[in-house]
Parts: C-alpha cells; sequence; structure tokens
C-alpha cells in the first residue's frame, strides 16, 4: 500500500528549496500523494503552481492565524477584497484545486476573533458554492466551528485537521460528514484525550496527516516534520486500533481519496 499525507507545507522551508529531491524520498518511502493546503494571499499562487505535479493535490484558503495585519485594524469585511480574490483564483483553476482550505478557527487569537469568523464563514459558503470540501483548521473551538458549519448547511465534507480533543467533538465533526485527520499530535503521552477519541471513531472516519514542517512528533529526530513520519504516525494508529495493519492501512487510503472528492 501507498501512503497519503493528507495535509503538508510543502512550499514551505525547507521543502520548497529542492521540491523535486523530497519528492523523491517520499516515493521511496511509499508516499505516493500529498495534499498541499495555502494558507494567505502571499502563497495562493505558489501553492497552486504544485498542482501541475502529479503526486501532489492542491487547496487554496485563508487560515485564521495569517489574516492580513492591516485588514485586522479595520472591520472584517475590510477582508472582503482578498476574499474575492481567493474565490476568482479558485473559480479560474478549476480542477487543479480539489478541496477549500486552510481555513477554520484558533482559539489562541481571541483578539482577531471577529475577523476569523467572517472569514471562516465567508468560506464555508465559498466552498459550498464551488462543491468543494473544506480543510479545517481548529484551535480550542471545536464547538463553535461545528456550529457554523451546521448554520451554513455545509455538505461537501472535508477534514478537521490535526484533530485534537474529545471523542464527542470529533464524532460531531463526523456527523458533519469530515474526515478526521491524525498526525502527530498522538505520538504524544499527554495526548490521552485525543487518543481515546480515535479508538473509539468508526474506521471510516480517519485519514493521515503530518502538517508538515509543522505538528513534530514525540521525540522526533529531525529538525522538521515531513511525511516520511506518515509511517510512525500509522504505528501509533494501530497501536490504539483493533483492526488488523492491513485492512486500516487499505481504509486511511480510501477514506483520504473519498474526503477530497477523489475518485476510488
Amino acid at each position: 500500500m501507498a501512503w497519503f499525507d493528507t495535509h503538508c507545507h510543502l512550499d514551505f522551508p525547507p521543502f520548497k528549496d529542492d521540491l523535486t529531491a523530497h519528492l523523491e524520498t517520499f516515493v521511496q518511502a511509499n508516499v505516493s500523494h500529498c495534499m498541499v493546503p495555502a494558507v494567505a494571499p502571499n502563497n495562493w499562487q505558489t501553492v497552486l503552481d504544485l498542482s501541475v505535479i502529479p503526486s501532489l493535490f492542491v487547496a487554496l484558503g485563508y487560515h485564521p492565524c495569517f489574516l492580513n495585519e492591516q485588514a485586522l485594524t479595520q472591520h472584517p469585511d475590510a477582508l472582503l477584497g482578498e476574499l474575492n480574490s481567493l474565490q476568482t483564483l479558485v473559480k479560474q483553476a478549476g480542477d487543479k484545486v480539489q478541496a477549500w482550505g486552510e481555513c477554520g478557527l484558533d482559539g489562541r487569537f481571541s483578539d482577531t476573533m471577529a475577523h476569523q469568523e467572517f472569514a471562516f464563514d465567508w468560506q464555508i459558503q465559498a466552498a459550498q458554492q464551488q462543491q468543494l470540501p473544506l480543510l479545517i483548521h481548529s484551535v480550542r473551538l471545536h464547538d463553535r466551528v461545528a456550529q457554523l458549519l451546521k448554520q451554513q448547511q455545509f455538505s461537501q465534507g472535508g477534514i478537521i485537521h490535526g484533530f485534537s480533543g474529545s471523542y464527542e467533538q470529533a464524532s460531531r465533526f463526523v456527523d458533519l460528514g469530515f474526515k478526521i485527520g491524525v498526525g502527530g499530535t498522538i505520538t504524544w503521552p499527554r495526548s490521552e484525550k485525543t487518543r481515546k477519541a480515535l479508538k473509539r471513531l468508526p474506521l471510516d472516519a480517519l485519514v493521515l496527516e503530518t502538517d508538515a514542517p509543522d505538528m513534530p512528533l514525540f521525540e522526533m529526530k529531525q529538525a522538521h516534520n515531513t511525511p516520511l513520519n506518515l509511517s510512525i504516525i500509522f504505528e501509533q494508529l494501530i497501536a490504539l486500533r483493533s483492526e488488523p495493519a492491513e485492512q486500516l492501512e487499505q481504509a486511511l487510503w480510501d477514506n483520504s481519496l473519498q474526503a477530497l472528492h477523489l475518485p476510488l
């Protein structure tokens, strides 16, 4: 079987400096496909350009932690110009874009919450119009994220990226049609709540990711996270789940394709 990293930022250092060489190492480690989400206006086109590489899929979105600093000093609708530009780019790109994201809410930045909610709510509506799944960044605000998705009656599904939370919170997202992104969080001893959640969730709700070069694994030896660490995350997941490794591996692959509206 091959691995699918459903969330990694290959336009960031250290990957962007020699992406071809990195992709060769991924292939050697059976990482056959990666989803690369954009985060802000300054990397939308850079990420879109990666769509010419057969092993890469791309998403365009506005990350809550990268909202324009100038716009944050004004009313939330000052972001409209950038959001409209994003929508135009997505429409023009057509099938080069497989998902909308990374977008969402981050409770660590309460001073920008009005702008975060405005941008996220707008992107939920835009993704629904484009019939694209969402790649969602949800930190300390799972209940609010789920509430906004439900209010907008979002029906395209997607992935809750780098999930860290309870079984009840994860189940709410699954009920809304989302997969749960399993990443390096489960390698940390302090992640017991998340590990218990991933143990109980249905098999068809799980996908693998690294968030490389971020989201380090426990006792990680590399300077930066990498899709090469998918196998370590998988071993941690095997230890939690009751299914045979082969069944789990196949399900994770199928779930990734389903979450991103790709042909099985």
